[in-house]
């Protein structure tokens, strides 16, 4: 039950509970220690009464009507307090009534039997003289003292839960606020700052918080971007295929179709032999071209030969198109996922690209191992370098977004003599590459 109500609530009423268990404290061991108070103060009464009975019945003795005198000053004796003196044959006098007359549970705890002291009396006087304890009186003030202290208790603990409820509510404040910006930050409100204020808790509380949304609002824009780019980079694949199919495939196909098309118009012959030579190597390079596309969109030798084999024929490809540079390659023989495999193989194709088109190199080093619990794929090159305010262009971009995805990095610096290293780590399994 209780941990459903506010916290404040809570505090308050665990303090309210404290004072009123303190105050139920002192009442009890006022309580009981009354009776000690009684009959401290009923036997010092005592004491004084013998004195006075002492000397009250010396002077009597001498009088000229002792019972008389003693009456007389019997009467007298009536002003002591806790206790009552008169003769045994004679009506008790009644107790003095209190200002506070306390319980009767009160009184029966409080006080004991009371014992009645009997002084018999010899020469002209007769009779028995009893001294009665009567400590109404003090029973009296010893209540008065509990409804004091209860009351005056009361009204502190009262006072104390009133400041200790404001207290703790204006110390909690900003939990409302705190808990209004995270739930704004739920709505998806990224924009949204809680509010710095209240005691050092609180600020750093709020202060996380306003991390959290930056790194959210960071990682929304972030999210945004990477999704221009990705439609970006499906439109240029697009416009790229698109210009292929239309620059490179589109003659081959209308040679080829004007080519069958005169076909009948001639006899068999030489001319015929050749027309029919000059389709086969037309449909041939077009069988070629049709191979490039299908390499980039998805590469087949990666399924067949494993990442190793494919970046082999990758090589082989370009040193037949390009046997001016040098290519060499040093790929460990390893067990990859798909993923990984194709995301190697795609940065690694990216960079010896870039390295072809835009680097202007005579050698081209392509290395892919395992270091430190890492597949680390690198492209080097002995070309021009990155030149004075280059820019990272779309295919850096998508390798760069294919590595991240995967929880890797990729880097991309000078060489220790000249050219360009590109460099991507993969984060791979310990039995992949043990450490």
């Amino acid at each position: 039950m209780c941990a459903n109500l506010p916290l404040r609530l809570r505090l308050s009423l665990l303090l309210g509970a404290v004072l009123a268990a303190g105050l139920l404290l002192g009442v009890t061991l006022l309580t009981l220690h009354a009776g000690a108070r009684i009959r401290a103060e009923a036997e010092a009464a005592t004491g004084l009464a013998q004195d006075f009975v002492g000397s009250a019945l010396a002077r009597a003795q001498e009088a000229a009507d002792p019972p008389a005198e003693l009456r007389r000053l019997l009467a007298q004796a009536q002003k002591f307090r806790h206790l009552r003196i008169y003769l045994e044959n004679d009506e008790a006098p009644p107790a003095a009534p209190a200002a506070i007359r306390a319980p009767a549970w009160f009184v029966a705890l409080a006080t004991s039997r009371a014992k009645i002291m009997r002084i018999e009396l010899t020469g002209r006087l007769a009779g028995v003289l009893a001294i009665a304890p009567d400590p109404a009186d003090e029973i009296a003030e010893i209540w008065e003292e509990i409804l004091g202290l209860t009351l005056g208790g009361a009204l502190v603990a009262l006072a104390a839960f009133v400041l200790l409820y404001a207290a703790v509510a204006g110390t909690l404040a900003p939990i409302s606020s705190l808990a209004a910006a995270l739930a704004r930050l739920e709505r998806g409100e990224l924009a949204t700052r809680a509010p710095r204020g209240g005691s050092p808790e609180f600020v750093i509380i709020a202060d996380r918080i306003n991390a959290l949304a930056a790194a959210l609002e960071r990682l929304d824009a972030e999210n945004h971007r990477l999704l221009r780019s990705m439609i970006h980079v499906q439109e240029e694949e697009r416009r790229t295929i698109a210009r292929d199919l239309h620059d490179e495939i589109g003659p081959f196909l209308f040679a080829i179709r004007a080519g069958v098309g005169a076909l009948p118009r001639k006899g068999a012959g030489a001319s015929l032999d050749a027309d029919c030579a000059k389709l086969d190597a037309q449909i041939a390079e077009l069988q070629q071209l049709n191979r490039r596309i299908l390499a980039r969109l998805r590469p087949a030798a990666l399924e067949e030969m494993g990442l190793s084999g494919a970046l082999e024929a990758l090589a082989q490809n370009w040193r037949k198109s390009r046997p001016e540079v040098a290519i060499t390659l040093r790929s460990e023989d390893l067990e990859l996922t798909e993923n990984m495999a194709l995301a190697a193989y795609r940065v690694v194709q990216e960079g010896v690209t870039n390295a072809f088109r835009h680097a202007g190199a005579r050698h081209i080093a392509v290395e892919v191992f395992c270091a430190s619990k890492e597949l680390v794929l690198r492209v080097t090159d002995d070309g021009a370098g990155l030149k004075p305010g280059w820019r990272e262009g779309l295919g850096l971009r998508g390798m760069s977004e294919r590595v991240g995805a995967l929880g890797g990095r990729l880097t991309l610096r000078e060489g220790a003599a000249k050219g360009v290293v590109l460099e991507a780590r993969l984060p791979a399994a310990p039995e992949l590459c043990p450490p």
